[in-house]
């Protein structure tokens, strides 16, 4: 491995050589990727399915390295698995092509035979890439740097951003203990589901640097032509991924996070997965927050949006309130006349992307890594069918309550009380949008008092009076939840917030039969 200086003599040689302090076309940065190697291809790469963060011109050049890292040597493949293993290769594998299957930035894949008949694919990480992916990132960073690249990228992309996402995410990938884990993880979770073929990880002759799994024929769900021969169903297939993809996200929390055609292929009527390195996580609360978000979009219901999205942000950015609901006016009523699975999922989140940018809020990285997934699987559909919208199912995955609602014809008894069941719940939500909205000097109060001292008072004890009602709300919905979670013994907190519901319960009727008193 080549020493700091002359590595960084070569990068800024290489971005020379490209033009890249003048030229920056898609083609010249794309080329000079490849040159540089590994760590470099690995950044386009993932920049390719970033059209929220750069042009899309670059994202369809950079698509092209999919396959541009040259491949270890066969003998070199050897001797890693010779240095992995205690024991002598014939006594593993009967027969292994020394052509690999596929080249990697991190890992290589070769097709072998075990010693006990079964097909495999083993995949072996490149020699030395931590160490070459950690020295080039912080090298990069510094020819950024010297040269003033971010003033150049400046108005496309932020270059040191770049750089440490894609070590971050370089880093996920390259233990395969965790890939292996990931592996079965997911077999657990789509083991119901006849549908999805789950892929078999041998473990005990897997190691951080080796990874032995099935060997997946079949066809790449792209070859769509093959498919149809064969008397596939290609509707069937798109609607099946769509679904599959939104359960791993909205049900599961747990999902593969680059779902290109690549990484998907269909064998004996099932959908497989391959690659997981790269795998995504969801927290429920997330989940929610996001569904609810979806839905309000839909709805055109511009404040929710606003208020969810201002829930989800992650930044310490002080939110212009009005300002981002104005923005996200102008977004909706671009698509506001356009049906549900007519939207086209790329365009859209290009636009909300832009709008999160413009109001300083910044998303959880767990949902920007599932959008950007979303939106990679929809140009995976598209190439299989135009007739299903991933729209549309994302829609139907996340409102079903509501569906409900309309098939059962509940009375409106029924419907009345969900109504203010729902708007006592908002009152909190609510209450901190008025906060926003006098925080961000937005929203103004004009007050005439005749009499100050009397009014004051009263408007102290309107407040106490606010803030014990939101107390008590908060105290019965906790303990609510105690309740519903517990699975033996219900916690000692329990009792507490049983004690703080009752007091807070017992003082507002005090003070509500006072109050009724004094005007008899």
């Amino acid at each position: 491995m080549k020493n700091n200086p002359s590595r960084l003599g070569e990068i800024i040689a290489v971005i020379k050589k490209y033009k890249l302090t003048k030229d920056v076309t898609p083609k010249n940065v794309r080329m000079a990727l490849e040159e540089l190697g590994p760590t470099f291809v690995k950044m386009g790469q993932i920049l390719s399915s970033r059209d929220d963060l750069i042009p899309k011109e670059y994202c369809q050049e950079f698509q092209k390295l999919k396959h541009s890292v040259k491949p270890m040597p066969y003998e070199k493949v050897e001797e890693i698995l010779t240095r992995e293993y205690d024991y002598t290769l014939e006594e593993i594998f009967l027969e292994m092509d020394q052509t690999p299957v596929g080249s990697a930035s991190i890992a290589q894949v070769h097709k072998a035979k075990l010693k006990t008949g079964e097909t495999v694919a083993v995949k072996v990480r490149r020699e030395n890439i931590e160490e070459l992916m950690e020295r080039d990132a912080k090298l990069l960073k510094k020819v950024i740097k010297i040269l003033h690249l971010n003033k150049i990228f400046g108005d496309i992309i932020d270059l040191t951003q770049v750089v440490d996402e894609m070590y971050e995410r370089a880093k996920e990938e390259m233990d395969f203990h965790t890939e292996k884990n990931h592996i079965i993880e997911f077999r657990e979770n789509n083991k119901e589901l006849v549908y999805v073929k789950p892929l078999k990880v041998y473990e005990k002759i897997s190691t951080s640097n080796l990874l032995v799994m099935e060997y997946i024929d079949g066809y790449n769900i792209s070859e769509t032509e093959e498919l149809k021969k064969e008397g596939y169903d290609l509707d069937e297939i798109a609607e099946k991924l769509a679904h599959n993809y939104l359960k791993q996200a909205i049900d599961d929390g747990f999902y593969h996070a680059d779902p290109h055609s690549d990484n998907i292929k269909i064998i004996d009527g099932k959908i497989a997965y391959l690659d997981f390195g790269m795998m995504g996580r969801l927290s429920k609360r997330n989940r929610t927050l996001l569904g609810d978000c979806i839905v309000a979009i839909v709805k055109n219901d511009i404040e929710e949006v606003a208020h969810l999205l201002t829930l989800l942000d992650v930044s310490n950015h002080r939110t212009d309130y009005m300002q981002l609901k104005k923005d996200i006016k102008k977004v909706l009523d671009r698509n506001k006349s356009t049906e549900i699975a007519n939207i086209d999922i790329k365009e859209f989140t290009t636009e909300m992307f832009v709008l999160l940018r413009r109001n300083e809020i910044t998303l959880p990285k767990e949902i920007t890594i599932l959008i950007r997934g979303i939106v990679v699987l929809e140009g995976t559909l598209e190439k299989i069918t135009p007739n299903i919208s991933l729209m549309e199912v994302l829609t139907a995955k996340v409102t079903p309550k509501e569906a409900l609602f309309d098939k059962d014809k509940l009375t409106n008894f029924a419907l009345s009380s969900i109504k203010s069941g729902a708007n006592l719940l908002l009152i909190p939500n609510e209450a901190l949008t008025t906060l926003k909205g006098i925080n961000s000097g937005e929203l103004r109060f004009n007050i005439e008092l005749t009499d100050s001292k009397h009014q004051i008072d009263r408007i102290e004890r309107i407040v106490h009076l606010i803030i014990i009602s939101a107390l008590d709300v908060a105290f019965i919905i906790g303990t609510s939840q105690m309740v519903l979670n517990a699975e033996d013994n219900l916690p000692f907190i329990f009792y507490l917030y049983m004690l703080g519901a009752i007091i807070c319960t017992v003082w507002l009727l005090y003070k509500l039969i006072i109050s009724k008193f004094k005007r008899l």
